[in-house]
């Protein structure tokens, strides 16, 4: 896992730029109205892309160990590419139909064209990706996506600095990244496809397996990014911005972690499964856990300890408000994380991906009654608390369902420990001389980052979080015996 981890370290420092600098530059470039509408364009592009494509990458992962275990890969590859390319080709028009009928803006019917062309042609270049990751070819996947993502996004922030195509800008930088890195990597993937023959049974069964997974997947899109419509229906597009701003600002520094770990650990648990059973595999996921909550809790807590010094990072129209509802938003992100990334790969491995999709759908109702009753009455803070729980209902709810699919382990010793060490570095920071709280905002978060970092680590490390402390020594050991074995071979 550790090794697959320091893989993907390129393609997560490019999220990380892309996530905060998206944040930072573009609520300085536009206007608040302008963020809120580009986010409202966002959340559309992510939610027609999983309602309608994701079933196919999905099932890209998900089968490419065993296509590749009966030597069938080139067919699963064949079969993958034949039915992305001929979904984008169909679903394009269609798209650009609903947006022309639509009784929205002239603006807004720009960006969401702009929007939904840039996931049509992101679909074939997806499937690339799920396959490098699958084949566990880390260095290829990290540097198409990394150099796809960068591209994407630079292009975009040049557009809006020399052109006056302001939120539009950045889809018609993703157009351009994801043009350049198909150019680079279809080529290469279109030769893993020789010999293959496209099998429509093959595509109906990863159509069955898959279709469950968007539809979950749109229930969970809506559970995190619904509030932003009924806040632009109750509120207007400034307030959207406002709130986008905070909430991707607490939630995208956690799901940066979630994902990098995901992204290296769901390979080697479907392939273990796949490979060497369920015994081995179930030890994974509970190491998996074990270290989710090792990473994940301190930073969910460290974000809403910071979360004042933190708000310099955004633009002065959206800044008051995003940062008010961060400490809230963190500890939201943490149940949203475990569901999505933790809870759902039991349903993913055990294929009960219908399951899946029925957990969802309570959450999503009780989420959108809280904030039709809450918003109107507590504006933007009624949309966090709406949040707060139908996350809460959600992770209980899929976590027992789950359990019933798959052994999934409930790492509970683990989050009774790392939530002690949590507690002990909150009240590190809060107990600062207030004499922090007036440095430059800058300054205060480094400090206050820094001790919370220092206490969270030395006390997990002295109540053995997660077995943190076997994990270090072990680490320890191995470098020590790699200097070791340098030396030698220098000397010889």
């Amino acid at each position: 896992m550790w090794k697959q981890m320091l893989g993907y370290v390129p393609v997560n420092l490019a999220n990380i730029i892309i996530s905060f600098g998206t944040i930072a530059i573009l609520t300085r470039l536009l206007d608040g109205a302008e963020f809120g509408r580009y986010a409202l364009a966002i959340a559309s592009l992510h939610f027609i892309h999983m309602v309608v494509f994701t079933w196919i990458e999905a099932a890209m992962a998900r089968f490419y160990a065993r296509a590749e275990r009966r030597g069938e890969l080139a067919s699963h590859l064949k079969t993958s590419y034949v039915t992305a390319i001929s979904m984008g080709i169909i679903g394009l028009p269609i798209m650009m139909g609903l947006v022309y009928i639509l009784p929205i803006s002239a603006t807004m019917k720009t960006l969401l064209a702009f929007a939904f062309a840039s996931t049509c042609l992101t679909l074939t270049y997806n499937i690339g990706i799920e396959a490098h990751k699958a084949a566990h070819r880390i260095g290829r996947y990290s540097a198409i996506h990394s150099t796809q993502s960068l591209l994407g996004f630079s292009a975009g922030i040049i557009l809006i600095l020399v052109t006056p195509l302001r939120e539009v800008a950045p889809f018609i930088g993703i157009i351009a990244g994801t043009v350049l890195a198909l150019l680079i990597d279809l080529p290469f993937m279109l030769k893993q496809t020789k010999g293959g023959k496209f099998e429509k049974r093959r595509a109906r069964a990863y159509f069955a397996y898959g279709m469950p997974i968007c539809f979950s997947l749109m229930l969970a899109y809506i559970l995190s990014q619904g509030d932003l419509f009924f806040i632009a229906h109750y509120m207007g597009d400034l307030s959207v911005g406002e709130y986008n701003a905070g909430y991707n600002l607490a939630n995208r520094s956690l799901d940066v972690l979630f994902v990098w770990i995901a992204m290296a650990v769901t390979p080697i648990a479907i392939t273990t499964l796949e490979q060497e059973g369920l015994e081995k595999t179930k030890k994974i996921l509970k190491s998996y856990g074990e270290f989710l909550l090792l990473i994940i809790l301190p930073a969910a807590t460290g974000v809403a300890l910071v979360a004042e010094p933190a708000g310099f990072i955004l633009g002065e129209s959206v800044r008051e408000q995003a940062v008010s509802i961060m400490p809230w938003i963190a500890f939201a992100g943490v149940m949203n994380g475990f569901i999505t990334y933790y809870a759902q790969r039991a349903f993913m491995l055990s294929r009960k991906t219908g399951t899946l999709a029925a957990t969802m759908v309570l959450p999503v109702l009780l989420n959108i009654g809280l904030n039709i009753w809450l918003i109107p009455i507590h504006g933007l803070m009624g949309a966090v608390w709406a949040t707060l729980m139908a996350y809460g209902v959600g992770l209980v709810l899929t976590l027992v369902v789950a359990r019933r699919s798959f052994p999934l382990p409930l790492p509970l010793k683990a989050l009774v420990q790392c939530t002690f060490a949590c507690l002990v570095m909150a009240g590190a920071v809060l107990a600062l001389p207030s004499a922090v709280d007036t440095l430059p905002d800058f300054a205060e978060l480094l400090v206050k980052a820094g001790v919370g970092a220092v206490v969270y680590g030395f006390v997990a490390f002295a109540v053995n979080a997660a077995n943190c402390r076997e994990i270090v020594i072990d680490f320890w050991g191995k470098a020590k015996a790699r200097l070791k074995t340098s030396k030698v071979e220098a000397r010889t």
